[in-house]
């Protein structure tokens, strides 16, 4: 008899467990056909004390496509992580890679945004590329997408930053320099990037590059390396790095005599902090640096993101803001496009994006991943960041 009730007991066990495994293939999305959950998740990797307008950037865009019905019926949300252990230092590349993980393993979301730094990109795009995660970050380094077919940049390259910024320094009716000195962030990969790409473009051109040389992380004196600068006298010194180092390293180039316009990288553009270093900005004057966003451009597309920021967030936004905000309206148009969630399919779509326009415009994607797109050049006078000219590629 007992036996009897055991076999009928396990019958029983094994039908219930067969109609759950059959409710689980009911409910569980075909990533090959339209979605049907009512949230997507985008995960955001963002340092909590510095670039903070790439993340404010996408939520404008996240707020702007939500209030039009959101992505294939489904509303975004963002599931955010911090990557920066130590408010007073940079975002690590070990909490960026912490971060990706929980956000792809626990939090299940379906990309990356971010993040900022180059040398944390490096390291987050082999695990997006693994766990087929579509990644778009914030940084330009040119190496970061080598990472995979999964990684594409959003922001101009390095390489055309620097070529840019070599041309503009040597023309006529810009600086006219025939000389340049150039200073890196030890070990940096972005500051790294961009001064080889000045480097090589001024020196083709004809330029001279008389000296370069080096900083550290946390460097509050450079009188070494400015007095090797101020021995050779350049046209033009290219330093492409980040605050707080780089407006100070200013300030005391000029306390000592040094004369030569400064050049900077895309990283000056986390304007308000820069700007915040010194409590008299106007030893920057007359510097310039390359951004992939101008305010004064206006474009409807451009304003519309102008004003969505703006009115959310209180002041206009920078050219960290506009890489976040193009981030999260690509991977949505990209994602209707493919009109499923197939990581496949939706990444065989961002690649052929062309004729983008929204806080920027992009022509296309080349097979570096890398974005076709115009420059714009600020300049600082008066202690203020404005507009100066727009470069296309």
């Amino acid at each position: 008899m007992s036996t009897r009730i055991f076999i009928l007991i396990s019958v029983i066990l094994l039908t219930a467990l067969t109609g759950c495994e059959r409710v689980n293939q009911v409910v569980q999305p075909d990533a090959t056909t339209t979605p049907t959950e009512a949230t997507l998740k985008i995960g955001v990797i963002q340092p909590s004390n510095t670039f903070t307008t790439f993340s404010q950037g996408a939520e404008t865009a996240r707020a702007q496509i939500n209030e039009k019905g959101g992505v294939l019926g489904m509303e975004i949300a963002f599931i955010s992580r911090d990557n920066q252990p130590v408010a007073s230092e940079p975002p690590t590349p070990e909490a960026s890679v912490t971060a990706a993980k929980e956000l792809i393993e626990v939090e299940d979301v379906f990309a990356l945004l971010g993040p900022v730094y180059s040398s944390n990109s490096v390291e987050v795009g082999p695990i997006a590329q693994q766990a087929q995660r579509l990644m778009l970050p914030g940084s330009s380094g040119s190496n970061v997408p080598e990472s995979g077919d999964y990684v594409f940049l959003i922001t101009v390259p390095n390489p055309f930053q620097g070529k840019v910024m070599a041309g503009f320094a040597m023309n006529p009716d810009e600086l006219g320099a025939k000389t340049a000195a150039t200073i890196i962030e030890e070990g940096d990969p972005y500051t790294i990037d961009l001064v080889h790409a000045f480097e090589a473009a001024f020196q083709a051109n004809g330029g001279e590059i008389v000296y370069s040389g080096a900083y550290s992380v946390g460097e509050t004196a450079f009188t070494a390396l400015l007095t090797e600068i101020h021995k050779v006298q350049p046209d033009v010194i290219f330093c492409p790095g980040f605050q707080p180092e780089v407006p100070s390293l200013i300030k005391e180039a000029r306390q000592i005599g040094i004369t030569g316009a400064f050049l900077g990288g895309s990283a000056w553009d986390d304007r308000e902090r820069f700007l915040s270093i010194l409590d008299d900005n106007s030893v920057l004057d007359d510097s310039y640096y390359p951004t992939n966003f101008s305010v004064a451009t206006q474009d409807p597309d451009v304003q519309e993101f102008v004003s969505g920021y703006t009115a959310q967030f209180g002041s206009p936004p920078d050219g960290i803001a506009a890489s976040g905000y193009d981030a999260m309206r690509l991977l949505a148009r990209a994602i209707e496009t493919a009109g499923s969630l197939d990581p496949i399919a939706v990444r065989d779509t961002f690649a052929k994006v062309s004729d983008y326009k929204g806080a920027t415009t992009i022509s296309h994607y080349d097979a570096n991943r890398h974005p076709v797109k115009s420059l714009a050049i600020q300049v600082i006078r008066n202690g203020q960041v404005e507009h100066y000219k727009v470069v296309e590629p």
